[in-house]
């Protein structure tokens, strides 16, 4: 019978906070580049240029389709062939959940922008103001509160998937947690703990996720 040993976990307590907030730095940082790159390809798909719209299209349904596992080794192991460029297993990380995650926020920024009124784009385009400048200063405004909720668990899956970062070595909770079973053989505690800061960090943002979808029904029901 698996005797359990807890002692482990406080001994090695600094292994699960550093590797946690690595996991976090690399998660906000995916989340930054991820999201500002979906919202201009999300503008991209729906300009007026032929070959932009194209390019977007065809960006947006390869990074969707392409498994993130795929991509990162892909990246760490072929860009360097191809390019004589080696990128560090952390920045590797980061540019593939970025591309993921961008190509699923194009398309939800995309959905909410077409969920506005085109009158709010006529009445920015009749106050003088460019296309651009209504959709930045008017459109996208409104769009982002509206799909947050939406964001919010598209952010939540590309926390979970920063996991994955752990195959090529990025020191995240489950790279370190790997490495520290393979000196203590004390595996079932080591997950066990893993699983534990998962949920203490994911759960909040579901609550928080949920919280602001009942906000936006309302306040779409009082309109």
């Amino acid at each position: 019978m698996y005797t359990w040993n807890w002692e482990i976990i406080a001994l090695y307590k600094n292994v699960f906070i550093e590797g946690a907030l690595i996991t976090l730095w690399l998660t906000l940082l995916a989340v930054i580049l991820g999201t500002i790159v979906g919202i201009f390809f999300a503008f991209f798909k729906r300009s007026r240029n032929y070959l932009l719209s194209i390019f977007a299209k065809i960006y947006i349904e390869f990074f969707r389709a392409l498994p993130i596992l795929v991509l990162l080794i892909w990246i760490f192991y072929v860009v360097p062939i191809l390019f004589n460029w080696r990128l560090s297993a952390f920045t590797t990380a980061l540019i593939a959940l970025s591309l993921s995650l961008s190509a699923f926020v194009a398309e939800t920024i995309r959905a909410g922008i077409e969920s506005i009124s085109k009158e709010q784009l006529e009445s920015g385009l009749s106050l003088g103001m460019s296309y651009w400048q209504t959709m930045f200063k008017i459109i996208l405004p409104q769009t982002i509160r509206n799909v947050t909720p939406n964001l919010l668990g598209l952010y939540i899956n590309i926390l979970k998937n920063s996991s994955l970062a752990s195959i090529i070595a990025v020191n995240e909770i489950l790279h370190r947690s790997n490495i520290l079973i393979s000196q203590t053989f004390r595996p079932l505690e080591i997950y066990t703990t893993v699983a534990i800061v998962y949920l203490m960090i994911i759960i909040p943002l579901i609550f928080l996720a949920s919280y602001l979808e009942r906000k936006l029904k309302q306040r779409v029901k009082n309109i």
